[in-house]
């Protein structure tokens, strides 16, 4: 079975160490890293911790918050767990208040980021990783991508039998329209109307399909009841309130699978495509604890960093992760699927200029419009 615990059991096993003498080492970095790259750790011993916002749970930050720590104990790490559109609509309305706010954002609000990159909202920090790291993890200045996660159909196995279970879009339009008794109000995704993160999977999944792919959504439209939230889906899939759901990040099913009542979900990496979210992840300008941020902001593109992320179900993409350490890797999921049925959810600026049509052409086609 995967998720080897090498790295995690070897940080977790170095907090033993009396925290005096902790705080007082300069910890290891790689060699690649820049000389005076001992300014910013010594800088981080004077801040005040580390504060994230971002659309990931506690279990997907877990290992790598505890990595993060063991490195550097002095800095302690506290991730917030907000919608995506929350993310940015919190910090931006703490910017410039003098009130503690992030020094880290991470969500799949795709359009808040080019937005973000287009108009240099973010520090322009250039990472000592960006060399080992694929050309499609710079979108703009100040803006990385922190994972690639699936979005991928959930569905309730006790509820379903085999021939029930969808295996892409169209396979769930189908099945829906030859058995509207089953599905019809038991159908769910993100709402694009109402979540960032739903826009843009939504978008992106729609301009790969074109018409035909609207033509689908519209003729199964009013069996969906659209979500915000991906725990909030896989929950009500789990009780039979729903019996599948499309487009719901990976990030969210992965670990529910090991949970309690997990053995009656099941999932699917859509056969005509998957998509895989481009998660953003910057440092805002004039951010409070800039050396922390920067020191975090490395360690989780880093191959230690990306790995770690891996055990907390998150997909990471640098290729020299050890597929045995994590549940899936970037490129194992290319493999799966081929790369001709991924659908890379990125960062386009027409996120931003077609934000409000597309979302009213989306409520239309949920109300069968």
């Amino acid at each position: 079975m995967k998720f080897g615990h090498l790295i995690a059991a070897t940080a977790i096993a170095s907090l033993t160490f009396a925290a005096g003498a902790a705080s007082a080492q300069t910890p290891d970095v790689p060699d690649y890293y820049p000389d005076n790259y001992g300014d910013l750790i010594e800088g981080s011993r004077q801040e005040n911790g580390l504060v994230i916002y971002s659309n990931m749970a506690e279990n997907n930050w877990g290992p790598v918050v505890d990595g993060f720590e063991a490195k550097y104990p002095w800095i302690g790490v506290e991730t917030l767990d907000l919608g995506s559109g929350t993310v940015h609509s919190r910090w931006e309305a703490e910017e410039g208040s003098g009130s503690r706010s992030a020094d880290l954002l991470v969500s799949g609000a795709n359009d808040r980021w080019a937005s973000y990159g287009i108009d240099g909202r973010m520090l322009d920090y250039q990472s000592p990783e960006f060399d080992n790291l694929p050309d499609f993890a710079k979108p703009y200045p100040g803006v990385t991508v922190l994972s690639t996660d699936p979005l991928v159909i959930v569905y309730n196995a006790a509820l379903l039998s085999d021939d029930q279970r969808p295996t892409g879009f169209t396979s769930l339009v189908d099945l829906a329209l030859a058995d509207p008794g089953t599905f019809n109000g038991r159908l769910t995704t993100y709402d694009a109307a109402r979540n960032s993160f739903g826009l843009a999977a939504w978008y992106y999944v729609l301009k790969a399909k074109g018409d035909e792919g609207w033509k689908q959504l519209t003729s199964i439209g009013p069996m969906i009841r659209g979500e915000t939230s991906g725990g909030a889906m896989n929950e009500k899939i789990t009780t039979g309130e729903y019996v599948a759901g499309y487009n719901i990040s990976g990030i969210t099913i992965f670990p529910r699978l090991e949970q309690a009542g997990g053995e009656i979900l099941g999932f699917a990496f859509p056969d005509d495509g998957t998509p895989l979210m481009l998660r953003g992840m910057g440092i805002p300008q004039n951010v409070a604890n800039p050396n922390s941020a920067k020191l975090f902001f490395d360690f989780v593109l880093s191959q230690e960093g990306q790995t770690l992320l891996g055990e907390g179900g998150v997909v990471p993409y640098r290729d020299d992760v050890d597929p045995e350490a994590v549940r899936y890797t970037y490129q194992e999921i290319v493999d799966e699927v081929g790369d001709e049925n991924v659908i890379r959810v990125g960062f386009d600026k027409a996120l931003i200029e077609d934000a409000a049509p597309f979302a009213q052409k989306f409520t239309n086609a949920l109300a069968g419009k």
